[in-house]
């Protein structure tokens, strides 16, 4: 298991702003946001290394599957739904929230009919129903160190009594650094979009049994793990 906790161990708040900055920097890269999932452009890295990260992906979809989520199903921090039509398959009603309208834009599965979109700030949205089946991806990388107890509490907040969550993030690579990252500082991290603006975001990588731990305190029994290279990811369901 993946229990380092590096650029994530300052002591020094995530502001509001910086917050703000990091949404705004989701809105801009709305376009492109989907090059670095499919490999494309400045993210392809070969045949090979491209190979490893897609075989990687499907051997965490296949573990989705194999766990049957359904019903009500919540995906947060939704972006352009590089996962969505995934959770569309396994849903009776799939509700997708995220804080960029730019984003969900590109986004296939908004104009389903079994879909509803709610566009919302993560950090201070709460539910207002419950729901048996919860996923978020790539975010909480995204959450400030700070915040990370207060979004589980949230999100065990949305699920019914034996309620089912899932998650993928990145794990960190030693060595390696993707193409549109500058430079990275306590919790933050400056990426370049294409045209070459800079932007600040926040940028985490939380220990496998530090995220076991806070889901546990919230009620949520939560098993993570992590492929060979590139990815940590979780399953788990509410218990109280």
């Amino acid at each position: 298991m993946n229990n380092k906790e590096t650029n994530g161990a300052s002591n020094e708040s995530v502001t509001d702003q910086q917050l703000q900055d990091q949404l705004k920097y989701y809105k801009e890269r709305a376009p492109e946001y989907d090059d670095w999932w499919y490999r494309r452009g400045t993210f392809n890295q070969g045949d090979e290394a491209n190979q490893i990260w897609f075989d990687e992906i499907s051997t965490i979809k296949d573990a989705f599957k194999a766990e049957h989520f359904h019903g009500d199903f919540l995906e947060l921090a939704a972006g352009t739904g590089t996962w969505s039509s995934l959770f569309l398959k396994e849903a009776l009603i799939l509700t997708v929230v995220d804080g960029s309208e730019e984003m969900l834009s590109h986004n296939p599965v908004v104009s389903e009919p079994n879909v509803r979109t709610i566009i919302a700030d993560l950090f201070s949205w709460s539910p207002d129903q419950l729901y048996d089946s919860v996923a978020f991806t790539f975010w909480i990388s995204h959450l400030p160190r700070e915040r990370l107890e207060s979004f589980f509490a949230m999100v065990s907040r949305c699920l019914k009594p034996g309620g089912k969550m899932f998650f993928i993030d990145d794990r960190e690579v030693a060595g390696t650094r993707e193409s549109h990252v500058v430079g990275t500082s306590g919790q933050t991290m400056i990426r370049k979009l294409n045209n070459g603006d800079p932007a600040t975001i926040v940028k985490n990588f939380f220990g496998d049994k530090e995220i076991e731990q806070i889901a546990a305190s919230v009620g949520i029994e939560l098993h993570v793990h992590c492929t060979p290279k590139y990815f940590q990811y979780g399953i788990g369901s509410k218990t109280v």
